[in-house]
């Protein structure tokens, strides 16, 4: 009788705790042999303007350090000057390390701005680009911008380009709104994730073929910026 009795008890306890984490909402213990899926990364790919995200005296020139320069970040810290992500993504799709991208060409018209991203397969196999590339921007006060992005002004469709190696595809580039003017802050580096989970492309911001002292591009902290899928 006894032996009957803490069976019963027993049950009555694991009744209880079993209640109880479900209330509290906690997630079992993975079965074993199993592994839980990963967080998925920030799934964003348009962008509204960070106002909000910018520290006080941000629109002024800094007194402090002088940041760390646009070369040496790591992939952790270009990765965080994301402000969008790819909208692809695929095992087969080109690599940081895979590609030469370029800024080229330059066009203006009533305050808005154009440009192409030219990316080239520098290596020695096929990959692909696809869809519209995640982009941030770096200031040369060492400023994470906080652009608004949106799509350009394109038919063209988001659909695979397989690239051999040398071969190109182009993204244009616009922006407006919000320009940097003689005493703002201007872009100095821009990052380009090429698919999603990605580690971004890092290219400094200036046309191909302008010198190094060149006038940099009027792209500042608050400036929209669209994109157009890739195309050949």
């Amino acid at each position: 009788m006894r032996r009957v009795l803490g069976s019963l008890a027993f049950a009555a306890v694991l009744s209880v705790l079993s209640a109880c984490t479900a209330e509290s909402g906690a997630e079992p213990d993975p079965v074993p042999g199993t592994t839980r899926a990963p967080v998925p990364e920030p799934s964003a790919t348009t962008a509204a303007p960070g106002h909000e995200e910018l520290a006080p005296g941000w629109d002024e020139s800094p007194d402090g350090p002088t940041p760390t320069p646009d070369v040496e970040l790591d992939d952790a810290a270009l990765t965080a000057l994301l402000r969008t992500r790819a909208t692809a993504a695929g095992p087969d799709h080109c690599t940081a390390d895979q590609v030469a991208v370029t800024l080229e060409g330059f066009d203006q018209a009533a305050g808005h701005r154009y440009s192409r991203l030219v990316v080239r397969n520098s290596g020695h196999e096929p990959c692909v680009v696809e869809g519209v590339p995640g982009v941030g921007a770096r200031g040369a006060w060492g400023t994470t911008f906080v652009n608004e992005i949106g799509p350009g002004a394109s038919g063209a469709p988001a659909d695979p380009v397989r690239l051999a190696p040398g071969e190109q595809a182009t993204s244009d580039l616009e922006w407006t709104g919000d320009l940097a003017g003689a005493e703002s802050e201007h872009v100095s580096l821009l990052v380009l994730q090429l698919a999603r989970g990605q580690v971004p492309v890092a290219l400094p911001a200036r046309l191909a073929g302008d010198a190094a002292d060149a006038p940099p591009l009027d792209i500042g902290p608050l400036t929209t910026v669209r994109l157009t899928p890739f195309r050949r």
